[in-house]
């Protein structure tokens, strides 16, 4: 299990090894909400049907509101981003099945690839171009966050956030708030504490810095909650490296019985088959796997794997009304259900949100307003909740800890096991529970011996 720190931080790292991430690592203080302002909620009922003329919203009509996507498509990493815009779609066709909000259909007007290395020129040539109301943006490498941070009039923009440029950006939202990259985190530590795992490995990629500091992490982790000692490390790996036999070789000879990465799905592959070849049995801890496709074609080999989607998993029942409205609408639509798409749907849903929270009298600026007042937006409970009055800034502190005034409250993961090729519950999760939640705060001394198993979101 991952902690929600840890578990992005991988993420990220993984997800930015073939480019240099350009972001700035300067620590930035986000001002979100306004000193007196009262508390908000949702307009419910003939408000939500409410059809103002609002003269001068950018991407607006009287019959519709107009969103931008932008994706990694040709992405050789971890598979094909565009399918996060099918989650988008899924929940817009539910809302407009309902008549849509304040007498308007959303609607994708324009979808970008933005070829994995293009990011900056795509972003650009959006807000040009595209004239939407809001943007939603899945890639690995957001070289135009800063475009998009200044954009005139100001632009809501909800992304799949594993990137470092997120921090910092009050119009930005995203399943997560900002990422600590480094941090010393209770997640693995934990795993290997309750499946009693004591000897563990990390893997990583020597360039760029961010897989580095992600395996960093993870060692650091280890130090800090010792429940189990990394006894192979190398964070020198090539990106796309086919021959992994002389790491696995010398894991076998340590005795590795975790393995913790830093690097792509494909090279997770690479490391499982030669795993299987050696007859190594270590099993691996997969950040961004959460893939039923996946996980059933190579079912040997990821044998007692372990994944942790950043969202509720689908295999802890009863499913949440909205996780069954994310399998029915993506049935509908004729796509398959898996984690991309997963953050596609809870991102429309912060945009619906927002829209709520703002009232028919709309704007761009009202939506990003009214959502950086919410201190506990948990997607109807499919994620952990984020208290974006303070989830924009960078909680990174010294020496791996983590800011106290831009800690998260929960330190949770939803953790599922590969068995037999399909991801199934971990057995001591109670029925009606979804989440594994850390006591002791991001910056707990020891470690936690009993977890808080939680659910979120309505009853």
């Amino acid at each position: 299990m991952h902690s929600r720190i840890l578990a992005a931080g991988a993420v990220v790292a993984l997800l930015t090894v073939a480019c240099g991430n350009a972001g700035s690592s300067k620590t930035t203080v986000t001002p979100t909400t306004k000193p007196g302002t009262p508390p908000i909620t949702e307009v419910t009922g003939a408000e939500l049907k409410k059809n103002v003329p609002l003269s001068g919203v950018q991407g607006v009509t009287d019959s519709e509101i107009k969103v931008a996507v932008i994706t990694a498509g040709s992405n050789p990493l971890a598979g094909d981003y565009t399918t996060f815009e099918d989650g988008i779609q899924a929940y817009f066709n539910m809302i407009n099945s309902q008549g849509g909000i304040y007498g308007r259909k959303l609607v994708i007007s324009a979808s970008h690839n933005d070829g994995f290395v293009n990011n900056q020129q795509t972003v650009k040539s959006s807000l040009a171009n595209d004239h939407a109301f809001a943007t939603f943006i899945a890639s690995p490498l957001f070289y135009g966050a800063n475009d998009i941070a200044a954009s005139n009039p100001p632009m809501p923009t909800f992304i799949w956030n594993i990137n470092q440029e997120f921090a910092g950006k009050p119009n930005m939202f995203g399943n997560v708030g900002a990422l600590c990259f480094s941090c010393k985190g209770q997640g693995l530590p934990f795993l290997a504490q309750s499946q009693g795992f004591t000897k563990v490995a990390a893997l990583a990629y020597g360039s760029p810095a961010a897989s580095k500091n992600c395996a960093a992490g993870i060692k650091g982790s280890f130090e800090k909650y010792p429940s189990a000692k990394v006894v192979y490390f190398d964070d020198n790996l090539q990106l796309g490296q086919a021959d992994l036999s002389a790491q696995v070789s010398q894991m076998k000879d340590k005795g590795v019985q975790l393995i913790a990465t830093c690097i792509d799905q494909r090279e997770t592959l690479i490391l499982a088959k030669e795993l299987a070849k050696q007859h190594v049995n270590a099993v691996q801890s997969l950040p961004n796997s959460y893939d039923p496709e996946f996980a059933a074609e190579n079912a040997k080999y990821f044998e007692g794997s372990f994944v942790a989607p950043q969202f509720a998993s689908l295999e802890y029942k009863p499913l949440l009304p909205t996780q069954q409205e994310f399998v029915d609408w993506m049935g509908k639509l004729g796509k398959r259900v898996f984690e991309i798409p997963g953050y596609g749907w809870i991102d429309a849903l912060q945009l619906v949100h927002g829209l709520k929270l703002a009232g028919p009298n709309f704007s761009q600026q009202k939506v990003i307003d009214a959502l950086n007042q919410d201190t506990a937006f948990d997607a109807d409970g499919m994620i952990v909740p984020i208290d974006w009055t303070k989830a924009h800034n960078d909680p990174t502190g010294p020496n791996g800890t983590v800011k106290p005034e831009f800690a998260g409250k929960y330190i949770c993961a939803s953790t599922v096991k590969i068995h037999d090729g399909k991801f199934v519950p971990l057995p001591t999760v109670p029925e009606g529970k979804q989440w594994i939640c850390m006591t002791g705060g991001e910056n707990a001394p020891t470690l936690t011996k009993t977890p808080e198993y939680m659910r979120f979101g309505p009853s």
